[in-house]
This record gives structure tokens, sequence and C-alpha cells, in this order.
């Protein structure tokens, strides 16, 4: 056993709020009462936010637009290149075969126009209200998905959500602690394993192993929850390519699999920031994006899961509508997608109206926080009031 204890920590991280797994050295608090498992009327909402600011435009494309043209001369997306949607005069980047391939299933809504009143251009602003769902001139210190956490949790559940990343995500941030923060969750796995091929060796022949032991049992509650999810799911392993996201979505898959009682996963990748060189690096995060998805999807499909998961992708705004010569700076409204079963399939939206510009950017069209209350309500059982949220529902996202 070589894991050390700073190595511990640094894989399992932090539960949302910052406070440590440290080891209590305690009697261990019982955990099976808080392991509820799964069951077919629960629903999972995934929640991955594309850092940086995508470049809508170049994602879901009006290639039958002249003025898309006109606008990107250096980077628009040949019309012959673009992935053909259902109708309307959009499609897909041609990296974006995958969610081409999902839509077509009637398994995705797009919306376009998603943003909100007097957007703010900064990466950290604009991030923070969408995480927690403030106005622009409100400054909040919970998450709208942590407030949501704290309105159904119970006060002892530490895995009401997972945020697979190397830092704690604002969205997730409550009242209370039900969000843990896995910063490497495939080591974390290992580990397990390791433990578990362990069993017989006596604690003080290895300090290491005790101290591990004892901080999974008596600190880390969820632990043995995630054991029993990951045994679980053993025998159902397909294969993800070999991405960063793809991984955290496949480790997300097996903690569905498995009956982990846990209602929000959150990952991210990026960056999506785009100033210069556009062309090849959207190409690359799309196509990582792309497969990881379809991948993630088509795991759910196979396990009968997808009509119990929401898998919703968003940026904090999209790119201006000109671009710069090589690639494009900050803008404002751009397409959210929601993926999952009961899913309308439906675009939702006008497209791109290039003739209505406010500084050069796109106008929204929908708020980003009725999407926010439409799966809050219709896929997670729960007013969206009690997560903060007072816009009206936006209708058409689920059939």
């Amino acid at each position: 056993m070589t894991t050390s204890r700073r190595d511990f920590l640094k894989i399992v991280g932090t539960t949302t709020g910052g406070m440590l797994m440290v080891p209590k050295f305690l009697p261990a608090m019982p955990t099976s009462g808080l392991y509820r498992g799964y069951t077919t009327d629960r629903n999972v909402l995934v929640v991955i936010q594309l850092n940086g600011g995508n470049d809508g435009l170049n994602t879901f494309i009006p290639y039958e637009s002249p003025q898309y043209y006109d606008f990107r001369k250096t980077i628009a997306i040949p019309k012959e290149q673009v992935l053909k949607a259902a109708a309307g005069g959009m499609g897909w980047h041609p990296a974006l075969s995958g969610f081409a391939e999902i839509q077509q299933a009637g398994h995705m809504a797009v919306i376009q126009n998603v943003g909100y009143p007097n957007p703010n251009r900064s990466h950290f602003r604009s991030i923070e209200i969408w995480q927690t769902a403030s106005s622009e001139s409100e400054y909040l210190r919970t998450g709208w998905l942590g407030r949501y956490l704290d309105a159904t949790c119970k006060p002892e559940e530490s895995l009401g959500a997972l945020n697979l990343d190397t830092i704690d995500n604002p969205s997730l941030i409550g009242e209370g602690s039900h969000a843990l923060t896995m910063q490497d969750p495939q080591r974390f796995e290992r580990l397990l394993k390791g433990l578990n091929g362990q069993k017989d060796v006596p604690f003080d022949e290895n300090p290491n192993l005790d101290f591990v032991r004892k901080l999974m049992i008596g600190s880390f509650e969820g632990s043995d929850q995630i054991a029993q999810a990951l045994e679980k799911s053993a025998a159902s392993a397909p294969t993800y390519p070999r991405y960063k996201l793809a991984q955290n979505l496949s480790w997300m898959a097996k903690m569905i699999k498995g009956g982990l009682p846990t209602l929000v996963y959150y990952t991210g990748m990026g960056s999506f920031d785009t100033h210069s060189n556009q062309p090849g690096k959207h190409k690359a995060l799309l196509t990582e994006l792309s497969a990881s998805v379809k991948a993630f999807y088509d795991d759910l499909v196979a396990s009968n899961l997808l009509d119990q998961v929401t898998i919703m992708i968003f940026s904090e705004f999209g790119r201006r509508v000109k671009d710069n010569g090589s690639g494009t700076d900050h803008g404002a409204a751009a397409p959210l997608f929601v993926i999952g079963g009961k899913n309308s399939g439906k675009i939702l939206g006008t497209n791109p109206d290039f003739d209505s510009l406010v500084q050069g950017d796109l106008k929204h069209q929908y708020d980003f926080r009725s999407v926010y209350a439409s799966i809050l309500q219709q896929k997670l059982g729960v007013d969206p009031v009690k997560a903060g949220i007072r816009q009206a529902m936006l209708s058409g996202i689920f059939s």
C-alpha cells in the first residue's frame, strides 16, 4: 500500500463549501441508512459546463444565412461541411456527428439564443451569474443547485451531488454540505480496489493503510456507497474514448448504473476561449465533446437508463458575431443543449437574428433560468422557487 495521507486527500478533494475530508478517528457514522439505492422513478441531472465561452454560431450553424458568411469571412464553416439538422436551415459543426445522431434520434432539445438581460462579457462574472442564477446586478453566496440540494437532501446526506473537477463548483454551494468534489475518480476507484485487496493486512503492519481505512470509514461516509455502486456496475463497462471528459462521464455512468443515490453530477471542459486560431482549436474541442457525450449517451441507452437522466450542456456566453480575423471575442447569447429520455427533440427558438444585434452580439431570446426552472420542476420534481428560480418555465424541452 503506497498511498500517502496527502495523496488520499488529493484524490478525494473536499465537500463543496470547503470542508476538507480529514480523519475524525471517531466511531464511524452508520451509512447503510443513507443508501437509498436506485429506483426507476429517480431522475438524475448531469451538467457539462463548457468553460471559456463556446462559439455557438459555429456549433449550431445557420448555414442558410448569407449574413453568417458575411460576418465570418475567415472562420465560417462551409455550407457543404455542415451536418444538416432536421429542418429550419440550422446544422451542426462537422465535428459534432455524435450530437447530430442524438438529435436525429429525438433525444436532444436545442434551445437557441439563451442568455440573460444586460449580459456581462467577463468570464468570471458571467459564469458566476449562471452558477448562482442571480440577476446581473445581484451577488449570491449559494448556487442554484446548492439551494436545490438544501431543499431536497437530508442534513446528513453528503452525496447529493458529485463534482468531477479540481476545484469546488459554486453552482453546488448551499447552506449545507451536500456535494463532494472528486479530483480524480479513476485513482479513487483504484484505491478502493487496492483496499479490498488488502483486507487481511493487519492495521499495525501498515500505517498508511490504517490511516486510509479510518479516513474512508470514519470520515468519508460516501465511500461505502461509491464502493457499492462500483461493484454493482462492474459487469457493464463499455469502452469510452480516452478524453478527460469521456473518462469523467464513464465514471458517472458507473455511479448511475450502480445505484448511487446522487441526484446531480457536474463536470466541465475547456478552454473554449478561442480568440485566435479558432478553426483548429474549436474543432478539437467539439470532437472531444461530441465523442464523449455520445459514448455516455450510448451507455445509458444500453443500460435502459436514458429516461432517468437529463444532460444539460451550456457555456457562460457565446462569441461575437463578427470574427476578429482568426477567432472570436466574448459575446452574449448562444445555444444550450438538453439531452435525455422523454425529451421533445425540438429546436426551440428562432434562428440567430443578424438584423437585431446588440453591440455586435446576438440578443437573447430565452433566459437561462427558465431552462433551470423546467429541469427543476419537470425532471427533478421540485418547485423552482425553492432553488431561488422565479422565472417561468420554458415549455417544449420535454415530451
